[in-house]
């Protein structure tokens, strides 16, 4: 690995982390002019002495880079999306500004305004956030006027290839170049990229975003794996990479070992269409590694967390929207002869059914001819105050009363009548395992356009993407995702 590649490696956390430290000095100091300059908060004990709060600046901005750190932050940013940045950085910044809040404390001798702190949160996120968005257009720019990328080697051609060409080809921040693979005895070479996967092309990014892998990307072959060594010296490779399948992992020793006194780094990429997984994870016990090929989706901890997040969340909306609840309850009670609200039997967690209610948006005898079947768009069964209330999702208010009672969950997968669930389940074998999970109402789903009657294949693949991946920080950009979409109003009906 020459000194270009080892430069290019720093380039990138050089520039968060520069961006980082004058972002926060620049929040500290706007913080401290809005606090005691600007006139628009009172300072009923006078304006204190900037000294204090300038060596106050030093200790916060070490320990929120820190924090950064140690979530990761400047790893390998390019190959994320921006908005996973501004989640972790909003996770760094209240941890730093708490740990911050708990040092002062300590320090009884240095007073600090408890406005300050509260006004520097907010101050720190939007700028940090603004300059990540700067850091990445000056890669970008750092990147066009040739700064070395890392210099891919791929052996194999299990399905992962093609998806890894494509995002080495869609994300330029990742700094990557792939100079060929090499051919492993006994595989058939499909074309310039990967095989499409059987029976599903779709898997997702670290983001849950798809990935389309029926047009492979272009990459030349440059001989046999048992080469490898040869082609590292010719091509100035720095990382070889194994898009192997699981009868071909002895591979990965002989590799490794043709490799060896070189600094060329080696990963192998698990064919996750193999495994109908999304992610895979590497785990310890007592010093034990385990490769995690399929959890339990939620733990007990976790499941007392999400479940006291929906009770919280759940209770406040019901009071602050009451007004809205006693407007529709009267509306729908005068539009149309029938019951306010309608109650039907949906399949849950484990397959157990359950009562979900609604406002009532159709006729009460809807299905008394048609039997159960997909509402479509301009349906005439469906009232004109229901066009309307389902335009705005306004009936699905009722289930915080289900959260509540504990049948669902404010963000899960969406759940279907039993006559439904019965026939995707023949029609795909993972269909049910979106219900290790209480239902939603919102999920990953919906919040990415799925909603009304679109793919159930991709629904499900994006439910299943939720039920591996499943954190608070997720539900929380669900539910803010949701407002967005409800907006929108797309595939409403």
């Amino acid at each position: 690995m020459d000194e270009g590649r080892q430069r290019s490696d720093i380039v990138e956390p050089t520039v968060y982390l520069a961006m980082d430290a004058v972002m926060l000095v620049v929040a500290f100091l706007l913080t401290y002019w809005v606090r005691f300059h600007s006139g628009l908060v009172l300072v009923p004990l006078g304006i204190p002495p900037l000294g204090p709060y300038l060596l106050a600046i030093a200790v916060i901005v070490l320990v929120f880079l820190s924090l950064f750190y140690s979530q990761g932050l400047y790893a390998e940013r390019g190959g994320r999306r921006i908005e996973r940045d501004f989640a972790g950085l909003f996770r760094g910044v209240l941890l730093g500004s708490l740990l911050v809040l708990a040092l002062t404390f300590f320090f009884r001798a240095m007073t600090f305004s408890r406005w300050f702190f509260g006004l520097f949160f907010w101050f720190s996120w939007a700028l940090l956030c603004v300059g990540r968005v700067l850091s990445r257009r000056i890669l970008r720019r750092i990147l066009h006027r040739g700064l070395r990328r890392a210099r891919l080697l791929l052996v194999g051609n299990n399905p992962m290839r093609g998806r890894l060409l494509r995002t080495v080809r869609e994300l330029p921040g990742l700094a990557l170049l792939p100079v060929g693979w090499l051919q492993v005895p006994g595989e058939k070479d499909s074309g310039p990229g990967s095989e499409p996967a059987p029976d599903a092309t779709t898997l997702f990014d670290a983001d849950g975003q798809p990935r389309r892998d029926d047009q492979p990307a272009s990459l030349p072959c440059l001989g046999n794996v048992d080469e490898v060594r040869d082609v590292v010296l010719e091509h100035g490779v720095d990382r070889v990479i194994l898009t192997l399948r699981f009868d071909q992992l002895p591979l990965i020793t002989n590799v490794a070992a043709s490799l060896a006194n070189l600094t060329t780094e080696v990963q192998w990429v698990p064919d996750l269409f193999a495994l109908h997984t999304s992610k895979m994870r590497l785990r310890e016990m007592a010093g034990i590694p385990f490769i995690s090929v399929r959890e339990v989706s939620l733990s007990g901890a976790d499941r007392i967390v999400k479940r006291t997040f929906d009770i919280v969340l759940s209770l406040l909306a019901m009071i602050v929207l009451a007004p809205v609840f006693a407007a529709l309850w009267l509306a729908v009670r005068l539009s149309s002869p029938g019951p306010v609200f309608y109650r039907q039997a949906r399949v849950g967690r484990d397959g157990r059914e359950f009562g979900m209610l609604k406002f009532r948006t159709m006729r009460t005898d809807a299905e008394a001819q048609s039997g159960p079947v997909w509402t479509q768009a301009d349906d005439p069964r469906v009232t004109p105050l229901g066009r309307l209330l389902r335009r705005w999702s306004l009936d699905e208010l009722p289930q915080f009363a289900n959260v509540l009672k504990g049948d669902m969950s404010l963000v899960g997968p969406r759940p279907e009548r039993k006559v439904f669930v019965e026939k995707f389940s023949q029609e795909m074998p993972r269909y049910f395992e979106r219900h290790r999970v209480r239902s939603g109402l919102t999920g990953w789903a919906q919040v990415n356009g799925l909603r009304g009657n679109t793919s159930i294949a991709d629904r499900t693949l994006y439910d299943l993407h939720y039920v591996e991946n499943w954190s608070v920080w997720l539900d929380l950009r669900i539910l803010l995702m949701t407002v967005h979409h409800v907006l929108r109003g797309e595939n409403a009906y």
